[in-house]
């Protein structure tokens, strides 16, 4: 066993401790040392993760310039952004589209039964929920145990509450309603399940055809393995988010201090001592804004908090560097050419607000981003490569996309007027 997976397999052991005990009957020693704990099995699945992003940095640039010699084609070339899209193609599918084709068998289930069908069609999810536990406990469980496998599918890196039975029995509801047609369900899970080993297929011809020598055959093959690292990656790290919000929980209602507020505080400082000598001022402070900056000292991690003023005037340094740029630069994920309006998103609340046909706009896409992924016209991202989470899901949704502009999220405004050419790599406000 590597020691990575001897890291998560560590860490699932402290999760499974926090499964096990009643955090309730625990006095404040021991719930902040078991804190402590998930703290630093959580910092062991980010630590390991960070070797993924090394490999893709030096993978992806040079995957490229080898299939730019093999092809005699440069990189912004359409014919190579094809071929190239397509060889980037997943071999299996992201975390979200599992649980997609999960939820979607859960939705054939009851489309089959048809008392079932007609509870679901006319009864609220509060109904459908309580009359399951009488009428229908398979059902019942297997949304239980969908909800259980999928824990970490709508949190994201600051909010840890997973979706609820009742958020999934809404989104059973809708999909039925939208696929009203007996052969809809089946034709979306067939069209599923089949993609994956279309774009083996397809993949396999071009190397065929163009007769890829063997670096680039482990290259193509690496970066395959890449991108399904990222992704386990992502669903370790944010089954840990899960794992975290619990313990912060408990102590937010241990020491009566709001959750909202903890959350403001670095790991490092929730201990003992801190919580019981808290200070609302500085937290008020940090619920306002505040900036975190990290140096090394004497090979030690050093952070240091900014809020109030010096948080303004490092912001006013930060912001200036951008405002008069109109082109963003990054590298093409999923091809296509776009007209259309911004939307920035940041928070959960953001992402509520999007409408179908706007161009999302993020720092960097994470899973419950999906539903409005799905509503984009094209995508944009501040971070990430070839591998990240907004270019597996852009590429298995079809929709234009950039990633890794830097800036995206500094220079565009909601309602902002943008070409975005994800053949070529770049985003052009329209004036």
């Amino acid at each position: 066993m590597g020691k990575d997976a001897v890291i998560v397999a560590s860490s699932k052991k402290t999760m499974k401790k926090i499964d096990n005990t009643d955090l309730t009957k625990l006095n404040k020693q021991e719930l902040v040392k078991l804190y402590q704990e998930m703290q630093t099995a959580y910092h062991g699945i980010l630590d390991v993760s960070h070797i993924i992003e090394g490999i893709s940095f030096v993978v992806e640039p040079l995957l490229k310039k080898k299939i730019e010699e093999a092809l005699k084609l440069e990189r912004h070339d359409p014919e190579f952004r094809k071929l190239f899209n397509l060889l980037m193609q997943p071999a299996k599918p992201s975390f979200a589209n599992e649980e997609y084709i999960d939820i979607l068998e859960i939705v054939k289930l009851v489309k089959k039964d048809e008392k079932l069908l007609c509870l679901f069609n006319d009864s609220s999810p509060q109904i459908i929920f309580a009359k399951l536990n009488k009428t229908n406990k398979k059902i019942k469980e297997k949304i239980t145990a969908h909800r259980k496998r999928f824990l970490y599918n709508q949190i994201n890196y600051y909010h840890g509450n997973p979706l609820s039975e009742l958020d999934y029995i809404s989104e059973i509801k809708k999909l039925i309603e939208e696929n009203k047609e007996e052969s809809d369900i089946d034709d979306k899970l067939k069209a599923e399940k089949e993609r994956y080993g279309l774009n083996a297929v397809a993949r396999e011809k071009i190397i065929r055809e163009h007769k890829f020598n063997d670096e680039i055959n482990s290259l193509i093959h690496i970066s395959m393995e890449v991108l399904h690292w990222q992704d386990n990656r992502k669903k370790n790290i944010l089954t840990g988010v899960y794992y975290m919000n619990i313990m912060l929980n408990e102590i937010s209602k241990r020491y009566s201090i709001p959750l909202e507020k903890i959350k403001r505080y670095l790991p490092e400082e929730i201990t003992e001592d801190k919580l019981d000598n808290f200070s609302m001022e500085d937290a008020n402070e940090r619920m306002k804004h505040y900036i975190v900056y990290s140096r090394r000292e004497d090979g030690k991690l050093i952070f240091e908090i900014y809020t109030k003023e010096d948080y303004e005037e490092i912001m006013n340094v930060y912001n200036k560097t951008y405002t008069e740029q109109n082109d963003i630069h990054g590298a093409p994920a999923s091809p296509g050419k776009i007209i259309g309006v911004v939307r920035v998103c940041k928070t959960k609340e953001e992402l509520l607000k999007f409408k179908e046909g706007e161009i999302l706009v993020a720092s960097m896409t994470r899973p419950e981003f999906v539903p409005a992924m799905k509503k984009a016209s094209a995508i944009v991202t501040d971070e990430g490569g070839l591998t990240c989470h907004a270019s597996i899901v852009s590429r298995e949704l079809g929709k234009p996309c950039i990633v890794g502009t830097k800036i995206a999220t500094k220079v565009l405004k909601d309602g902002d007027m943008v070409e975005v050419n994800a053949n070529h790599g770049t985003v052009k406000k329209i004036k």
